[in-house]
């Protein structure tokens, strides 16, 4: 394939509890609660190249530098949460491949936040047993808090408990599942009067204690590694002239989502929420520039 640079045209998803932010940025007199950035899930595909990325990952192995899994790897999110979030777990991959799914490591940059601490995984007394037992209008009081604040990182592992806080921005990254089990929805009601599906049972098996969530606070250098792991390969990139993709050999593509400010990748001009693939294949490092402009690159490998 001659192109190596291609843009995408997100999902956009209505949720009960979003924000206004999306809903500005978009124009749109919808609750639009998501952006799935780079998407392909059935049914909530973002567009690349005029056609689902399922389909153009099947149909361009050349771009993608004949990456070896059968489903696109990866899911990008932007999550606008006007309301707090249910509490919820998602399974690792051995109890997702009893769904024909994959399991669910996920990671958070905070683009905004109002100071509100983030839930981020319970204390391990006897949570997994007693789940049934306590009265879940309680819940967070078995829970662990975290303060976040703008640009900062956390990676939350399968099986850990979380909840994003009101008034928050957040872009995710996570392994390409929408497996998630609901332990609690603090009595929100959908948009037909009942309360949304609670998933106690499988949240028992899903659920795993003790473990610290990874927390990369931010800082003033240009670059700033997130991650490294056999999932992502995330690094912030801060623009304020030029900066230089490198062709990297054991790079199969790049997924890059711009997060502040505008400018130009190869002389194409992008935008705030824009998202890019860049093909492993490129012999020529690719060129952006900007005048203040933060983007994400993942790598992967």
């Amino acid at each position: 394939m001659k192109n190596k640079i291609f843009f995408l045209k997100p999902y956009q998803k209505e949720t009960l509890w979003a924000g206004k932010n999306l809903q500005n940025h978009l124009k749109s007199d919808k609750k639009i609660g998501e952006l799935w950035l780079i998407s392909a899930q059935e049914n909530a595909e973002s567009i690349i190249d005029s056609i689902p990325l399922s389909e153009f990952y099947k149909k361009n192995p050349d771009f993608f530098s004949n990456y070896h899994a059968k489903v696109y790897p990866n899911l990008h999110k932007i999550i606008d949460a006007g309301q707090k979030l249910s509490l919820q777990v998602h399974p690792d991959n051995e109890i997702a491949a009893e769904f024909n799914s994959l399991g669910k490591d996920e990671a958070w940059f905070v683009l905004n936040s109002n100071q509100n601490p983030f839930l981020i995984g319970v204390k391990p007394l006897n949570f997994t047993n007693e789940i049934s037992k306590i009265n879940l209008k309680n819940i967070e009081n078995y829970s662990n808090f975290y303060k976040l604040e703008k640009n900062d990182f956390v990676y939350i592992n399968a099986g850990i408990v979380h909840s994003i806080p009101e008034n928050s921005l957040v872009y995710e990254i996570q392994q390409n599942s929408d497996l998630t089990f609901r332990i609690y929805d603090f009595d929100r009601l959908d948009h037909t009067g009942k309360k949304r599906e609670l998933h106690l049972d499988l949240a028992k098996r899903a659920i795993k204690t003790g473990i610290i969530p990874k927390i990369v606070k931010k800082t003033d250098e240009k670059q700033q590694v997130l991650v490294q792991n056999s999932f992502f390969n995330l690094k912030r990139v801060k623009i304020s002239k030029t900066f230089s993709l490198n062709p990297d050999p054991i790079v199969f593509w790049f997924e890059i989502i711009i997060i502040e400010g505008q400018g130009t990748i190869s002389g194409i001009e992008f935008q705030v929420f824009d998202t890019i693939l860049v093909s492993g294949k490129i012999i020529e490092p690719i060129i952006f520039k900007a005048e203040n402009a933060t983007i994400l690159i993942n790598k992967v490998k």
